[in-house]
């Protein structure tokens, strides 16, 4: 366990262990919901990580295109995307800013993510649907979600290799 917490990089922490911890938090605070076994915290950091995980997936495949769709985000930017592999090389504050640029849209994530569980728990108030098709529904979207992500790592290695040509 010590090795895995001395492999963990400050882009980790930041960018999926901590927005889990606010997002559970939050569940517990705004929704009086407890998702994160606190008992044993081995289990409970595999657990907040995978959150984060998940709220980061969510972050870069549904959260930041709809940014680009309202015009929050400029499309200008993808295309800069060589340049800032150049850049990091010469700028190593750019490698920083870019870690809180992704945590700050993985909190956007968070946040969005309680606001639709909140409204997820009171309709689940007016119409109980069974647990098995709750979590049966959860893994479907678990499953769609990082099969999209899969795909656009895959992406991301080939342009990173594209620019090393």
């Amino acid at each position: 366990m010590e090795n895995f917490f001395n492999k963990l990089e400050n882009y980790n922490i930041f960018n999926y262990i901590l927005p889990a911890i606010i997002f559970d938090l939050g569940c517990r605070v705004y929704i009086n919901l407890t998702i994160i076994p606190t008992d044993n915290l081995v289990i409970a950091t595999f657990v907040y990580y995978f959150l984060g995980l998940v709220i980061s997936r969510v972050g870069s495949l549904i959260i930041k295109p709809l940014l680009w769709k309202l015009r929050i985000l400029d499309k200008e930017y993808v295309s800069k995307e060589c340049d800032y592999y150049r850049a990091e090389e010469k700028d190593p504050k750019i490698k920083i800013l870019f870690t809180n640029y992704n945590m700050y849209r993985n909190f956007i994530s968070a946040f969005s993510l309680l606001i639709i569980l909140k409204i997820a728990t009171k309709i689940q108030e007016h119409f109980p649907l069974n647990f098995t098709f709750i979590f049966t529904s959860t893994i479907l979207l678990l499953l769609v979600l990082f099969i999209m992500s899969y795909k656009k790592q895959l992406q991301y290695i080939y342009n990173r290799v594209d620019n090393t040509k």
